[in-house]
């Protein structure tokens, strides 16, 4: 039977958590700017989808226009109405394509479906839903606080011709 004097137990509890401690509090990789920036867009579908307006905002800059003019407030104001009239259940994103431009910005393109539908697929959101869909294009730019968020942003309708 092997004993373990105290000593050599404080030695070894010491290691692990020197060991923790290093691996905690390694640098990590930031993500590159496509994958920054597709992460980015994920959440705010997720946040779309939850109807939680201010987390969809926390992507969107102050210095936020679209090509019609549109402010962050105003782009809030529009996601408020949405939401308080309860216009969708499901919300997807499709095509999503990121492209570097600098280290510190990206433009992105994607189909965005919102559906009044407990559809967990989108192959079934269409056979059990009312639809709408926008092409969104727009530029994403890391911010002082390194949070990429959507500065410039246009929009136009899709028709159900397409979303194939």
């Amino acid at each position: 039977m092997v004993t373990l004097s105290r000593s050599r137990v404080m030695g070894v509890a010491l290691a692990l958590v020197a060991a923790g401690a290093v691996l905690y509090f390694w640098p990590r990789k930031e993500p590159g700017v496509v994958e920054a920036i597709t992460r980015q867009v994920i959440t705010m579908t997720r946040e779309a989808e939850a109807k939680d307006v201010s987390g969809v905002m926390e992507g969107v800059s102050e210095r936020f226009k679209s090509d019609s003019g549109w402010s962050k407030q105003d782009v809030r104001r529009v996601l408020t109405a949405q939401v308080l009239r309860g216009q969708w259940v499901r919300v997807f994103t499709t095509n999503l394509e990121v492209h570097e431009v600098t280290p510190s910005q990206g433009d992105f393109q994607a189909r965005f479906i919102f559906g009044r539908s407990q559809a967990e697929k989108l192959e079934d959101l269409a056979a059990e839903s009312v639809l709408s869909a926008y092409l969104i294009e727009g530029t994403f730019e890391k911010e002082e606080d390194g949070t990429w968020r959507v500065v410039r942003a246009k929009y136009r309708p899709l028709d159900a011709a397409e979303l194939l």
